[in-house]
């Protein structure tokens, strides 16, 4: 009877983070989609903390002049 009752608590726990997680998640989303920042940095601690923790983030390739001659083959080629 121990053994049920500390799994029905176990259980009870993992649902409520679950429904926690989901519901920051929500959040997150909504902030993104009110505020079109989903292409840019994060604008807030939560959606950080849910791009974080959802391993979506924004990564940008460094910008790379072309130079005086134009750009070389090596940069074309990446393109």
């Amino acid at each position: 009877m121990t053994a049920l009752i500390a799994f029905a608590a176990v259980g009870l726990f993992a649902a409520g983070a679950c429904t926690g997680i989901l519901g920051v998640v929500s959040i997150a989303i909504h902030l993104e989609d009110k505020h079109l920042t989903l292409t840019r940095e994060a604008t807030g601690l939560v959606t950080r903390a849910v791009r974080w923790l959802t391993g979506v983030h924004v990564i940008r390739a460094p910008l790379r002049s072309a130079g005086p001659q134009g750009p070389s083959a090596a940069d074309l080629h990446r393109a």
